[in-house]
């Protein structure tokens, strides 16, 4: 049997201290806590005796890496990727399940990255270790472009997880930007009341904040990056109305019915049809994005949303009268 010799991982140490009375040789009884190698006999009785699990018995010499053939490090890589991959998905989706399936796979590709033999701690250490190899003379034959090329990769990860770290802000922006869009359509919802009610300085004052609101709002989503040209713009714009009236709005018109409230049912309705001539706008102007043509003027009606490219009689949907329609 290998010869082994103890060493203590101060985090775990719950200063119990029972090492200090089995040890035989004194080997754990030291200022800085860590066993002394040079009398450590390699007996154990201190990693059996410790109640915290703080000591463990580390073998002097370590066997060579056993050879991997190419068929099992070819389906571990093969592996790897699709655990990456689906870190990546799972990295997209929101709820404590896919946080859970992140990191999953994150722990499996690792295990196969390091079962194929090319894992490094991706630690300020390591890297330091590294770039002593290279500060150092070495013999002749040592492999200094694979040490370079770990640093490099180190520097690489390095600069990833920095981006990984600011997508918190990215979340923090997005989360600012509904925030202050929420407050905005309050704050407008809060403007007409007063103003209904003949508080003039409320009113005011409400649609005021809600233009303060909505400059926070436009501000953040624009730092986020949310921006994109204006093609990539009415794509988006199709598929969030599109999903609206396909997949958002249908059922809350069903739980509204089921539940007899009216009123609920009834907004919900105006909002899905108008999400579906949305989506067919924004389609159109999308597929005539790049072509010459002249000025379109939009009519917006102000009870349930619906858009015409001309003033209509009446609204198809909710029946308001045309000249009701505000002009864009």
């Amino acid at each position: 049997m290998a010869r082994k010799y103890a060493v203590r991982n101060i985090r775990l140490c719950t200063k119990d201290c029972l090492c200090l009375y089995v040890c035989p040789s004194g080997a754990t009884d030291t200022e800085n806590s860590i066993i002394d190698v040079d009398k450590c006999i390699g007996c154990g009785d201190c990693a059996d005796a410790c109640p915290s699990g703080a000591i463990s018995m580390v073998p002097e010499f370590y066997p060579d890496q056993q050879e991997v053939e190419d068929d099992v490090v070819q389906s571990m890589r093969k592996l790897t990727r699709s655990k990456s991959e689906q870190e990546r998905i799972a990295s997209g989706l929101s709820g404590k399940l896919a946080v859970a399936i992140e990191k999953s796979n994150h722990i499996m590709a690792e295990e196969l990255l390091r079962e194929s033999g090319y894992l490094l701690p991706q630690s300020d250490n390591t890297k330091q270790f590294l770039q002593s190899l290279l500060d150092k003379p070495q013999p002749e034959g040592f492999p200094s472009q694979t040490v370079e090329m770990l640093l490099e990769k180190y520097e690489k990860y390095q600069e990833e997880k920095s981006m990984d770290e600011k997508s918190t802000t990215l979340d923090n922006l997005m989360a600012a930007f509904t925030g202050e869009s929420e407050a905005n359509r309050k704050y407008t919802a809060y403007a007409k009341k007063a103003a209904k009610d003949g508080y003039v300085n409320a009113a005011k004052l409400f649609r005021a904040a809600a233009d303060a609101e909505t400059i926070h709002a436009l501000k953040h989503f624009e730092v986020a990056g949310k921006v994109g040209t204006t093609a990539e713009n009415l794509k988006d714009g199709v598929e969030g109305e599109t999903f609206e009236y396909t997949s958002m709005y249908p059922p809350y018109v069903e739980q509204a019915e089921a539940e007899g409230n009216k009123a609920a049912a009834l907004t919900f309705t105006y909002a899905m049809k108008a999400e579906e001539v949305h989506a067919g706008l924004y389609q159109e102007a999308l597929d005539n994005l790049d072509k010459e043509e002249e000025e379109i003027n939009y009519y917006l009606c102000p009870v349930c949303g619906n858009i015409e490219k001309t003033r209509p009689d009446k609204c198809w949907i909710c029946n308001a009268p045309g000249e009701k329609f505000i002009e864009y």
